[in-house]
C-alpha cells in the first residue's frame, strides 16, 4: 500500500511521459526476426514498434505482445512492398503524409536528445526525497481469511483453529478467495480504507497473533481473520519508484522545452476554415 501511496502522488504530478526512443543497437545484438520477400526486419523495428503500442499492450511481458507485433509488421511489409511496386510513394497525398510523420519523429528526437541527459541521477534522488517528504505514514495490517460462504462454515473454521489447526492450511483448502487461498489466506499489508468496512474494523481491533472468535459477515460471505502484523506504511525504496520518476521529470522537462520554444517562435491561429480569429481583448 505504501508503494502505491508514493506512486500516486507522482502520477498526479503529471500524465505525459516524455518520448523515447529505440537506442541503436549493433548489429550482433540485433537480430533478424523476420524476412518478407528478402526484406529483413531487426529485433530494434519490433521493439521500436512495441514502444509506439498504446498504454495497455505496453504494459504486458514483451514476449507475450511479440507475435502479434511482429505479424502487423509483416502484414504492413508485404503490402507496402506491394504499394512500392506501383510507385504509391510518389502519391501527393502519400508525400504530404510522409512529411507529417517525419516531423513528428523529428521532434521526438528533437525532445530526446535535449531532454535524456537532464535526467540525472541527482535529479530523480531530489525528486524521490520531496515526495518521500510529503509521505504521511498510515496504519497497516498484515492479515490472513478464511472466506467462506455460510456462518456454520465460518463456525466449523474456527473450531479446528481453536483445536491447533494450522490457518494458512485451511484458508488454502477451505478460503473461497482463490487469489489469498494459494498464499494461505495473506491478504498482505493494508490500510484501513484498502478493505471493506467491516473487515476492516475487525482486522485493525485485533492484536497480533490473534484469530478472529466470530467470523465477520460481508457482501463476499463470512470471513474468518487472522491478524499478522502491524506497522505504520513508510515510502517504498527509490529503485521502485526511480522509473516512474524519471517519467514525472521528463514530462516536466518536455513540457518548459516546447514552452520556451513556442515563446519564441512566430505562432499565428485561424479558425478551422482558415478565417481570422476573434482579436483578444487585454484583460485588466
Amino acid at each position: 500500500m505504501s508503494k502505491k501511496v508514493l506512486l500516486a502522488t507522482v502520477a498526479l504530478l503529471g500524465s505525459l511521459a516524455m518520448p523515447v526512443l529505440a537506442a541503436d543497437a549493433p548489429k550482433s545484438a540485433d537480430p533478424v526476426v523476420a524476412r518478407v520477400n528478402g526484406d529483413a526486419i531487426h529485433r530494434s523495428d519490433v521493439m521500436r514498434e512495441m514502444q509506439m503500442a498504446g498504454p495497455q499492450l505496453q504494459q504486458l511481458p514483451p514476449q507475450m505482445i511479440y507475435p502479434q507485433i511482429l505479424q502487423k509488421m509483416i502484414a504492413t511489409k508485404v503490402v507496402a512492398q506491394k504499394g512500392y511496386a506501383e510507385g504509391m510513394e510518389k502519391n501527393a497525398e502519400v508525400k504530404e503524409r510522409v512529411k507529417g510523420l517525419e516531423a513528428q519523429v523529428v521532434a521526438e528526437a528533437y525532445v530526446h536528445k535535449q531532454i535524456e541527459p537532464k535526467i540525472t541521477e541527482a535529479k530523480i534522488k531530489e525528486r524521490y526525497d520531496q515526495l518521500s517528504a510529503k509521505f504521511k505514514p498510515q496504519d497497516e495490517v498484515r492479515a490472513r481469511h478464511v472466506l467462506v460462504k455460510t456462518e456454520a462454515e465460518a463456525d466449523d473454521v474456527i473450531k479446528q483453529i481453536k483445536g491447533g489447526a494450522d490457518f494458512a492450511k485451511l484458508a488454502e483448502e477451505k478460503s473461497k478467495d482463490t487469489g489469498s487461498a494459494k498464499q494461505g489466506g495473506d491478504l498482505g499489508y493494508f490500510v484501513h480504507d484498502a478493505m471493506v468496512k467491516a473487515f476492516a474494523d475487525a482486522a485493525f481491533g485485533m492484536k497480533v497473533g490473534e484469530v478472529s472468535d466470530k467470523s465477520v459477515k460481508t457482501e463476499f460471505g463470512y470471513h474468518v481473520i487472522k491478524v499478522e502484523d502491524k506497522r505504520k506504511s513508510s515510502p517504498p525504496p527509490i529503485a521502485e519508484v526511480k522509473e516512474q520518476i524519471a517519467n514525472q521529470l521528463g514530462q516536466e522537462l518536455t513540457n518548459d522545452e516546447v514552452k520556451a520554444l513556442e515563446a519564441k517562435a512566430k505562432i499565428e491561429k485561424f479558425n478551422i476554415d482558415g478565417s481570422p480569429l476573434p482579436v483578444e481583448k487585454d484583460k485588466k
